[in-house]
């Protein structure tokens, strides 16, 4: 090649590396635009937050990890205000939580973060500055790395906070200071937990003047002998000194190892019902205000009731209490000042609302011990005086404490101290034995008094002696002759405490426990009072491993239709197969068997879902699915699947597997037969799944006798046995054509499924029969307090008995729902062998509190043990009584406008002096959940209306709304047919609701239309308000949902509930029934309202009871007290009032007739009172003021229907005959029109009988009765052709009734007579214009005659006199009784009836 070639060769080739440099170029100039461009839209620094950091994990230390990342935010510059909120998504575990803990601000705060997670942690300061005293050097360590822990926590504990160099310092010196304190003066400083050199020293020598007034206490007492140095053991008592006193707990050093001691309280101990009347009190001030503090030794921290505290807001601070027993929960915490006499001091304590007594005194607080000692000394002096007294059981302290003294608990020196201290502290016991009432028969038996023989010997065994004055019990023990001491009534519960409880004595058995004190002591009933005693121990019944026996078994019903029902579980997690698998979803059928095991990755829902649809495309649609109760069978998706295709979800009670025992067994066959197959690693298990269900599915059914394949598909599967049997045969299968096939196929399951429902009912039978060999039948009511056997959060296969718990009702034979507070679900289903019965110690509780069962009215009449049988039913569900509303889930309230309408008024001006009450109210309403504030543009005004006791009613002003709205037409119950219902019920109890309507919630549509406005605020109701037109129709509603299962027995008008019946067991179950569903729905009753077992009771106006019905006295008085009425209004209100009772009146249309007459359209409104209106006024009040009585319908015996009719009205009295007696249910009348007033008298008869029928057709039609008429042409004209249109008209119309008809002769009717003729016909038989109704309704049987006299109504007499003048002379003064001037003239003046039935009317004059 040339130069020239060559020279030429190279400018090409330098040519194309300038080109490619331009290229280059051009690109590096695309990306760095490219890279400004994604620069300058960079979001947030969070972004880049997530290229440097990584997630906390276990492994991290938090300190370095925290550290890293402020390092990390300083170079790159972040905002230290989004430091907290970048850091968030990084963190994990308890450092996540410690997040989420802190409120909205607090988390935002980098430092308060920092400081919380530290703190979960165990890097608080007091942990640092534990952790840098107990530093020691460790040779294998770096000491570089131990250099740099014991500086970081040096930093940790001086410079948390960002304090100064002078409290740095002092930090220093008072770690220096508090160490080399004496114990007494270190424990007095650190209660008050100084935290500077200023209040180090003021605690110092507060404690120094506490020590000196101790010691010179100590000096005052008198000198005492001892033999050697005695030290007093903590927790017994001291002798000669003041009064033992746990000494308070050693509060640790901030640099002291970690103790454990926390504030404890009783919620789970066996505290009395009531505070004991031993128990150390004194007066103190509390924040200026005198309360009398309950001293307890054994707590280590003070309590307070929230109402003792003068201001109540929420305290944002938690202190923990801790139960002896290990439950914990926080309270509030307060700073007070309680000052006394030994001083004052302000403490932090904590809040408690269950407390039960106002305040009570832990030894936190500095003055305890000297106050303490004060109180034993009073306590002594009073006990020389009254040496005659017995003394008293010491019972445990209210509050006990842990101590980490030496790694063990004061709860032993504690908790027993009281013990011991009555066992030393003397009292006489034989006074207490020859007091004990249980002891009185042993006294006459003694046979040797101090050695001197009151009855001759030889002495058998066992017999009594005295020695010294106490009385003993010799008798043989294991073939020894031993003296027994014989232990009062008061002194038992100490020999019991010290043979079982305590825990030098093991909590034995009965039958040990029983052997150690019968070597020792004596007392009647000993053996069956240790057995009661060890039966009712806490400890025992929480520890024992021994199970209650099981309940017969209850075999599940046999399925014929495969695929039915199937059962369904999840096996595993198993180890991972090569495909990702861990679980096995296991279906079964429980007709034939037939199993099906698919494979899942994970076991969510969807994935169950998705195979058990895949199941449905190829078997069908199951009817029943049953399932445990975990997460994925009870998740929303699941649910929602199957109410999506009709399936019915069954569920296994809680830790009962053996309800799905068929599934539960195959999942054991499957697992084992996986085992067997798969390979070495263990990754192919399932792609062996398939290989092992065909020989499951190939085999005959222990139960069924037949293979699930040949049940399901009718055939036989042809398997590896037949294709061996094939090839040896060499003989081809026989040829059939389909439809032999299906023929035979539906053959064979014809006839093969009566032998599998035989083959499966013996299986059961003898299932049956081998589990029922230990079983005994168990049963628990609601309200038992039961035990439950509860699976531990660490292993489910360590259970342990939990409780007790209340069981809230039963649910099927063997299940019942229980009620667990403090459980994530309050209350679960559990099946009776997982419960056993709990038993009670006696006088004592189970919670700390004092529980108090509701105020309940019970009847009179009861007998002790339906009293207690009605106070525990009141017990159990004291939830439902209440004064507090509930909140019903069964119907919400709907207010239905026009599209486009609003109703916007303007607030009524309130007055200023009553704007504190509707302030209050306001408040009330919130507190309850009533009302919430609103933004809703509808408003209406509120009213305060005075109340009658003077105090004031929120209401509001609904009326615009109510014209605008939709009414509801729900009818509302009739009153009559409720009083009908009652019938003879012996035992009745109503029920009112709390606040009614407050206990059903508003729709949201209709909750912004009950707005309103008040000075403090624009409101709206949560629930339904009174005042709206359509609440009654809707809460009506409610109750007869409510009410619908327990209809022929109870009834509700509006929030009156009545339950009534014919037995006592029976009235307390359906009243049991009636408060269980208003538990469901979420109902409360005013325990104050309620009345239960009555025999009469008040209800809806009336009193009813016995078969008798009476107006209600209250109501009867208000009428009678009723004013001269002067307006029409007046005159309607008096008549509705009266109206209401116008059963009990006879011929009332017609006695009202000159009152109704005043309201007549025309007439004025101020009315014109005349003579005829004010007798009618004054009669009407004399009719009920008599105490009328009517008899409630017997619908099982026949009814008699006596009608009549006069000039001026119609009357009828339906009554019954009970006996020889004849009573009346109900009387009827009303006024003839002006038209009917013109018709004859034959047509005015059949009127009255029409249109009695027709009245009374609820008690009439369908039954047969008799008619009785004192007009003879009626019954002629009832079975005679008659020409009168009219008349026929009206008989035709009564074709539907069954009726016998009798003629009565007037004389002997008066009882119908009298309600039609009696007031226009009195004017004629008596000279006073008032006729005496009081006659009219109850009257007396008349001896040696069969006459009756009926409603004033006399037979024909030749005297032109009034009857009544003459035998009675006045109804103005007092003369002799009405029987009485019977019994002198009836004979005379009235003619006897020998057909008449005898009415059992008894006579109330108000005169005589």
């Amino acid at each position: 090649m040339s130069l020239e070639e060559v020279l030429l060769h190279l400018a090409e080739i330098s040519s194309k590396q300038n080109s490619i440099s331009e290229q280059l170029t051009a690109r590096q100039d695309r990306l760095e635009q490219q890279l400004h461009q994604v620069a300058r839209h960079h979001p947030t620094p969070e972004v880049s937050a997530f290229h440097h950091l990584t997630k906390l994990s276990d492994l991290d230390d938090i300190d370095a990890y925290l550290h890293t990342f402020e390092v990390i935010a300083e170079r790159e510059g972040w905002p230290k205000e989004n430091w907290a909120r970048m850091l968030a998504p990084f963190l994990t575990g308890e450092a996540q939580r410690a997040y989420f803990s802190l409120e909205t601000l607090k988390n935002e705060d980098y430092k308060a973060l920092k400081k919380e997670i530290l703190a979960r942690m165990g890097l608080s300061t007091i942990s640092a500055a534990q952790q840098f005293s107990q530093w020691a050097y460790d040779e294998k360590q770096p000491v570089r790395t131990q250099a740099a822990q014991l500086s970081r926590l040096g930093r940790l504990w001086l410079l948390g906070g960002d304090p100064s160099a002078v409290q740095v310092a002092e930090k220093v010196i008072i770690e220096k200071m508090m160490r080399a304190f004496p114990r007494r003066l270190r424990t007095l400083t650190s209660m008050r937990n100084p935290e500077s050199l200023a209040t180090l020293v003021e605690a110092i020598e507060l404690a120094e003047a506490h020590i000196a007034r101790d010691n010179g206490e100590r000096a005052a007492l008198p000198p005492r002998r001892v033999s050697a140095p005695w030290r007093p053991v903590e927790g017994t008592a001291r002798p000669g000194g003041r009064p033992a006193v746990p000494s308070p707990m050693d509060e640790p050093m901030p640099t002291e190892p970690t103790t454990h001691s926390t504030p404890a309280w009783t919620a789970g101990c066996a505290v009395h019902r009531n505070i004991p009347p031993e128990a150390p009190t004194h007066k103190v001030q509390l924040e200026g205000k005198t309360q009398t503090a309950t001293l307890d030794t054994g707590s280590a921290i003070t309590l307070v009731h929230p109402k003792t505290l003068k201001y109540r807001q929420e305290s944002k601070s938690l202190i923990p209490i801790t139960c002896v027993h290990g439950d914990t929960r926080h309270v509030p915490a307060r700073r007070v000042t309680i000052a006394a006499k030994p001083g004052s001091w302000r403490i932090e304590v904590g809040v408690v609302p269950d407390l039960p007594v106002p305040l009570l005194l832990g030894r936190d607080w500095p003055g305890f011990d000297e106050l303490l000692t004060h109180r034993h000394a009073l306590s002594a002096r009073s006990k020389k005086k009254n040496k005659s007294r017995a003394h008293r059981d010491r019972k445990p302290a209210l509050m006990t404490t842990e101590s980490d003294r030496g790694g063990e608990s004061s709860i032993s020196a504690n908790l027993y101290f009281d013990l011991f201290q009555q066992i030393t502290a003397g009292g006489n016991f034989g006074r207490a034995q020859r007091e004990d009432e249980t002891l009185k028969h042993c006294w006459p038996q003694v046979r040797i008094i101090d050695g001197n023989e009151r009855l001759p010997s030889p002495h058998p065994l066992p017999h009594f002696i005295v020695e010294n004055g106490l009385l003993y019990c010799v008798a043989e023990r294991r073939g020894e002759k031993k003296t027994l001491l014989v232990v009062p009534r008061t002194k038992r519960e100490t020999v019991l405490e010290l043979a079982h409880t305590h825990p030098m004595a093991g909590h034995l058995g009965a039958a040990n426990t029983v052997k150690r004190i019968r070597d020792r002591f004596h007392w009647p009933g000993l053996d069956g009072e240790v057995k009661r005693y060890c039966q009712a121990c806490d400890i025992c019944q929480r520890t024992s491993p021994q199970r209650p026996p099981p309940s017969p078994l209850i075999p599940l019903p046999i399925i014929d239709v495969p695929f039915t029902r199937i059962g369904m579980d999840l096996v595993g997690p198993l180890p991972k197969s090569a495909r990702g698998h861990e679980h096995i979803l296991v279906i079964l059928d429980y007709a034939t068997r037939y199993p099906e095991a698919i494979p899942l990755r994970k076991a969510t829902s969807s994935a169950i879902a998705k195979e058990l649809f895949l199941l449905c495309s190829r078997v069908g649609i199951p009817t029943e699915i049953l399932t445990d109760q975990g997460t994925p069978f009870m998740s929303r998706l699941m649910a929602d699947l199957c109410h999506l295709l009709k399936v019915k979800q069954l569920k296994t009670s809680v830790y009962h597997p053996q309800t799905d025992g068929l599934v539960e067994r195959f999942n054991k066959t499957l697992k084992q037969m996986l085992r067997r197959v798969v390979a070495e690693d263990g990754r192919d298990w399932d792609l062996m799944i398939p290989y092992v269900l065909f020989g499951i599915r190939e085999v005959p059914q222990a139960s069924t006798g037949f293979t699930p394949f040949e049940l399901l598909f009718g055939r036989q599967p042809r398997g590896l046995l037949d294709v061996a049997r094939q090839a040896w045969e060499q003989e081809p299968a026989p040829q059939r054509s389909v439809i032999e096939h299906v023929r035979d196929m539906r053959e064979r399951i014809e006839k093969v499924m009566p032998i599998v429902k035989q083959h499966l009912t013996e299986a059961q039978r003898a299932q049956q029969r081998l589990y029922n060999r230990p079983a005994q039948p168990r049963e628990f009511h609601p309200g038992d307090k039961v035990m439950i056997l509860i699976s531990t959060t660490t292993s489910k296969f360590l259970a342990s008995w939990k409780g007790p718990y209340t069981v809230v009702e039963r649910v099927g034979p063997v299940n019942y729902r229980v009620r667990q507070p403090g459980r994530r679900r309050e209350e679960q289903l559990y099946h009776i062998n997982l419960m056993k019965k709990w038993v009670a110690a006696p006088g004592h509780l189970v919670a700390f509190t004092e529980e108090t069962l509701p105020v309940v009215h019970i009847g009179e009449q009861l007998s002790p043990n339906q009293k207690a049988e009605l106070q525990a039913l009141v017990g159990q569900f004291k939830d439902v009584f209440s004064e507090k509303p509930g909140r019903t889930t069964i119907i919400q309230h709907n207010i239905i406008t026009p599209p486009g309408t609003i109703v916007r008024q303007r607030p009524y001006r309130v007055p200023e002096a009553r704007r504190l009450a509707i302030d209050e109210e306001i408040q009330k309403m919130r507190r309850l959940g009533v009302i919430e504030p609103s933004r809703s543009p509808w408003s209406s005004p509120i009213v305060m209306v005075p109340k009658p006791d003077g105090t004031l009613r929120f209401c509001n002003d609904f009326r615009k709304l109510n014209e605008i709205s939709k009414f509801n037409g729900y009818p509302m119950p009739r009153v009559d047919e409720l009083l009908d219902r009652l019938g003879g019920a012996r035992f009745i109890s109503t029920i009112d609701l709390t606040k009614s309507y407050w206990q059903l919630p508003l729709s949201d549509d209709a909750k912004e239309k009950t707005a309103f406005s008040t000075p403090g605020g624009h409101w709206q109701y949560r629930v339904l308000p009174f005042g709206l037109h359509g609440a009654p129709a809707t809460f009506q509603r409610m109750m007869d949902i409510l009410l619908r299962p327990h209809q022929p027995y109870a009834a509700a008008y509006l929030d009156d509930l009545i339950v009534h019946s014919e037995s006592w067991e029976e009235h307390l179950s359906r009243l049991r029934r009636v408060l269980l569903d208003l538990r469901r729905a979420g109902l409360t009753a005013n325990p104050k309202k309620c009345h239960l077992g009555l025999a009469e009771a008040r209800y809806l106006g009336f009193h009813i009871g016995r078969g008798l019905i009476q107006p209600q006295q209250n109501k009867v008085k208000a009428l009678q007290e009723t004013p001269q009425p002067t307006t029409k209004t007046q005159v309607r209100a008096f008549l509705g009032l009266a109206g209401y009772y116008r059963c009990f009146i006879p011929n009332f249309s017609s006695i009202a007739s000159p009152l109704t007459d005043l309201t007549r359209k025309g007439q004025p409104e101020r009315i014109r009172w005349t003579k005829e209106a004010d007798d009618a006024f004054r009669a009407l009040k004399t009719a009920l003021t008599s105490s009328p009585v009517l008899h409630a319908p017997d619908f099982g015996c026949p009814f008699i229907l006596q009608t009549d009719a006069s000039d001026s009205g119609l009357g009828a009295v339906l009554s019954q005959v009970h006996g020889d007696e004849e009573h009346p249910i109900m009387y009827v009348s009303r006024k003839l029109t002006p038209a009917e007033t013109r018709y004859a008298t034959v047509e005015k008869e059949a009127l009255a009988i029409k249109w009695a029928i027709l009245e009374l057709r609820y008690y009439l039609l369908g039954r047969k009765f008799t008619l009785v008429t004192d007009h003879a042409p009626l019954q002629w004209m009832a079975t005679a052709k008659n020409n009168n249109a009219r008349v026929t008209r009206w008989f035709l119309s009564l074709q539907d009734f069954n009726l016998d008809v009798q003629h009565r002769a007037g004389a002997s009717h008066g009882n119908a007579d009298g309600l039609s003729r009696l007031w226009s016909g009195w004017a004629g038989l008596s000279k006073h214009s008032t006729p005496p109704l009081n006659t009219l309704l109850f009257l007396r049987r008349i001896p040696r005659t069969r006459t009756t006299l009926r409603g004033g109504e006399c037979s024909e007499s030749a005297s032109t006199t009034s009857p009544w003048a003459q035998i009675h002379t006045s109804w103005i003064t007092h003369q002799p009784r009405i029987a009485h001037s019977w019994t002198s003239s009836a004979r005379e003046r009235y003619k006897p009836a020998p057909h008449r039935r005898k009415l059992s009317f008894i006579s109330h004059d108000s005169l005589c």
